[in-house]
């Protein structure tokens, strides 16, 4: 291996590492990665607990690990092609869903199934997650259904119907008190746009007709994910039809922070924040990138196949990246070569 800016491969031939913005990091960073990194297989999806000591992994089967230790602790296989998983507020439980929409929770220190909504058919939709309190269960269906549902039972509890809508995303900020509802409209006629794609805010808990529609509207491209900073100031969206972007909107107003110009695979266009609102990862064509915020700088590029999805350590200590091939956990003082500016309103 040697020691020069732009690419760097690690012994394994498993990742590609272009660090163009940290010369003055040199073979230093490169050694720290291949030290302390660990491989986490095929992951379509990662997710972290809230403390960050564990970590679930989707691929064929269902796995979670044990950060710490850097290693499995459960391997499980809930439901048929699992897609998006999320970890109970005391982390004890872990809900799966699948491509179908099915919803499992398995116990995380068994792997058992502990409830299974024995909901198949409702169709991928939205991301699910948990309530603040883990008592129940939201996430939303591509016929423009927002469910909640009870975690124990898998009884629904509130339904808002949205005709002519997707439900493509659902996040929340502010410690689950409140939450934002990403909306797709879906074309009308096969010769005109449909119309532009807006976003919902709610307050927990969920009460029919008392959502506030945002005045951030993305017309004549699609909101392929997005995600809130942590103090709910703004919202990060990929767009696009092709050709992609990444902007960060004002949550208050809906203007335009910042965008840059991105470029999505095939196998996804997630976005996420770190915990601290000063990074964005954004997983791209082939690579995945983190930016310094504000301003959206690129600060890392991390080249690595078929890259899935990504997600920070909500104590800032790693990146997880998925993979449909092989993906990583990366230590995130290994990329800390260059310094990171205060969060600040641009």
């Amino acid at each position: 291996m040697t020691a020069v800016d732009g690419l760097r491969r690690l012994d394994d031939g498993a990742v590609w590492l272009q660090l163009d913005r940290l010369a003055q990091a040199g073979y230093n960073a490169v050694v720290r990665i291949l030290m302390k990194s660990w491989k986490i297989g095929k992951s379509y999806g990662v997710a972290f607990s809230g403390d960050g000591r564990l970590l679930a992994t989707l691929g064929r089967d269902v796995w979670i690990w044990t950060v710490a230790k850097r290693s499995k602790s459960v391997r499980t296989h809930p439901v048929s092609h699992p897609c998006d998983a999320a970890f109970s507020p005391d982390a004890g439980r872990l809900a799966v869903k699948s491509t179908s929409g099915h919803i499992a929770i398995i116990d995380v220190e068994s792997g058992q199934t502990a409830v299974d909504f024995d909901n198949s058919g409702e169709g991928e939709g939205a991301n699910l997650q948990y309530s603040p309190c883990g008592d129940y269960i939201i996430d939303g269906a591509w016929n423009g259904r927002l469910i909640v549902r009870c975690a124990e039972s898998a009884s629904r509890e509130f339904v808002q119907e949205f005709p002519g809508d997707m439900i493509r995303g659902i996040r929340s900020f502010q410690n689950g008190q409140r939450w934002i509802v990403a909306h797709s409209p879906i074309a009308k006629t096969y010769d005109r746009p449909p119309p532009p794609d807006y976003f919902s805010m709610w307050e927990w808990p969920f009460r029919r007709g008392t959502h506030q529609v945002l005045p951030l509207r993305i017309p004549f491209s699609l909101a392929r994910s997005l995600a809130i900073s942590i103090d709910g100031q703004y919202l990060a969206v990929v767009h696009g039809a092709p050709p992609d972007s990444l902007s960060v909107f004002q949550l208050r107003n809906g203007a335009r922070a910042a965008t840059i110009p991105v470029a999505v695979g095939g196998t996804s266009a997630a976005v996420r924040w770190s915990s601290d609102g000063r990074l964005l990862v954004s997983v791209q064509d082939e690579a995945v990138v983190v930016y310094a915020w504000p301003g959206l700088q690129e600060l890392h590029r991390l080249a690595l196949p078929f890259p899935s999805d990504a997600a920070f350590s909500p104590p800032g200590d790693a990146l997880a990246l998925g993979s449909w091939k092989v993906g990583w956990v990366l230590p995130f003082d290994a990329l800390s070569g260059m310094s990171v500016p205060p969060a600040a309103a641009p």
